[in-house]
């Protein structure tokens, strides 16, 4: 049985946070992609013009069947019964853990399921895995999840981000709408292909 229990009241990935991670996906990316993340500044059919986190600028040619995923702004109540989570974390006294966003993903998904270490800062990690016990004590969080038969206990501190990851449109591809692309396709002269793109219109971008 995937969730055993959840007792959860509301307050934020992140995310994913996802949502990250993000969402998260999988921490094995394969070699032959990149990250690629930034605001959309023009649109043209498929071709999508993008100023890149780095400052730089990108092209993206998204396959005209491409999975688009909508980001939303979330709080703790958005944890329902059935849903699976991912979140980065910094390590805590007593084996305890200290959210740094949380990824909401879409329900029947188990994406990147397991705890393992989370790149960007040392000693972090991403943990994408069932919820099995949340609660709200004074506007703070806490949540336990469970993976590869492992428990994981985790402090949720007043905004945290957390972010819900939904089936999008390609509506929502314009014009300075924030994009994540985990598994960009490089090509030449800073342009990319992809199949798979995250998409939020919010003023302040996901969590990483």
């Amino acid at each position: 049985m995937r969730l055993s229990l959840l007792r959860f009241a509301a307050p934020a990935l992140a995310a994913l946070t996802l949502a990250f991670w993000t969402a998260p996906a999988s921490h094995a990316q394969d070699s032959a992609t990149r990250r690629l993340d930034g605001v959309i500044t023009r649109v043209d059919r498929d071709m999508i013009f993008i100023r890149a986190s780095n400052g730089q600028p990108a092209t993206l040619l998204l396959a005209s069947d491409a999975t688009i995923t909508a980001v939303r702004p979330a709080t703790l109540a958005d944890i329902k019964p059935g849903r699976f989570v991912g979140t980065a974390a910094r390590p805590e006294p007593g084996g305890r853990w200290r959210t740094i966003e949380v990824h909401i993903f879409p329900v029947g998904a188990w994406f990147g399921e397991g705890h393992y270490p989370w790149a960007p800062e040392p000693g972090a990690t991403m943990t994408n895995a069932d919820v099995v016990a949340a609660t709200v004590k004074a506007s703070n969080g806490e949540m336990t999840l469970a993976t590869g038969g492992q428990t994981y206990e985790f402090d949720v501190p007043k905004g945290t981000p957390i972010v819900a990851m939904e089936p999008g449109t390609r509506d929502l591809i314009k014009k300075g709408a924030h994009v994540s692309i985990r598994r960009a396709q490089p090509g030449a002269g800073g342009s990319y292909t992809a199949k798979n793109i995250e998409v939020t219109t919010v003023p302040n971008k996901p969590p990483r």
